[in-house]
């Protein structure tokens, strides 16, 4: 699972009701929301879906909500087979045997069986038609997808689907100050940063990143291209770089990507 990046924002304006959503038996599915275009191409598509499913993940683990939590990078039906392959060794302990078809299907027959609740993400998932025969759902379970796609989930009975899309401003001033916050400084002319890059959670991100390395490095000079030329031309190529970088939707806002946090695919508590 990854870590929760530095300057994380939990979006307490548009994430809300989406933890009180993730009850037993639920599933649900974060997609891209309606002012961004789809598709694994387009870094519009980078709203922090990821970020915000491992903040749900790691709040119900700590909260005690769960006992097993699985989270699996489901880019390919066979990246969902090895995870789960993965999932049923941590779980029951039980060495697999036979294909890795069969080893899963074991795995989502204990999900619909056990009393233990668990927790199953299925990130950056392209289609539902990976999950032919692998759909985990059972009484004690939650299922949390993040995908590209906003109709990714839409067939599927009893799926609650929560668009992610840009940052309320309230949510992009956060973000900003919290990765300002060494430089009180470099705070001044958040604001018109913020309306410049229309408050759209990666590029904001890369600009931070951009004035905590700059001198003068001001929001209001990368906002504006009188006060510092220099600056100006930074953010002007800002959003050309960001559309040929192809950065994932788990890499929002931090440059390298952050070690994970679990290296467990399956964790499972002592009681």
């Amino acid at each position: 699972m990854p870590a929760l990046a530095e300057g994380f924002s939990d979006r307490p304006d548009t994430a809300r009701g989406i933890l009180d959503a993730l009850i037993p038996g639920s599933t649900i599915a974060l997609v891209p929301g309606s002012e961004f275009a789809e598709g694994k191409q387009n870094w519009l598509g980078a709203s922090g879906k990821t970020q915000i499913a491992a903040m749900l993940a790691e709040t119900l683990w700590r909260s005690g909500a769960v006992d097993v939590v699985v989270w699996i990078s489901a880019t390919s039906r066979s990246a969902v087979l090895s995870g789960y392959v993965e999932a049923w060794m941590a779980a029951t302990g039980i060495e697999p045997t036979g294909t890795a078809e069969s080893v899963a299907a074991r795995f989502v027959s204990w999900l619909a069986e056990t009393d233990q609740p668990w927790l199953v993400v299925l990130d950056d998932l392209p289609s539902v038609d990976e999950l032919d025969g692998l759909w985990p759902e059972g009484p004690a379970g939650r299922l949390l997808i993040t995908s590209a796609q906003s109709t990714v989930a839409a067939s599927r009975y009893r799926t609650r689907i929560f668009p992610v899309g840009f940052f309320s401003v309230r949510e992009a001033l956060g973000c900003l100050t919290e990765r300002l916050s060494v430089n009180p400084v470099q705070r001044q002319g958040a604001i018109d940063l913020i309306e410049a890059l229309g408050r759209e959670p990666l590029a904001l991100a890369q600009a931070a990143a951009v004035i905590v390395n700059s001198t003068p490095a001001r929001p209001s000079d990368m906002a504006q291209a009188r006060p510092n030329p220099l600056l100006a031309a930074q953010t002007r190529a800002l959003r050309p770089r960001m559309r040929k970088s192809n950065i994932s939707s788990s890499a929002l806002q931090s440059d390298p990507a952050p070690e994970p946090r679990f290296t467990p695919v399956c964790r499972q508590s002592p009681n």
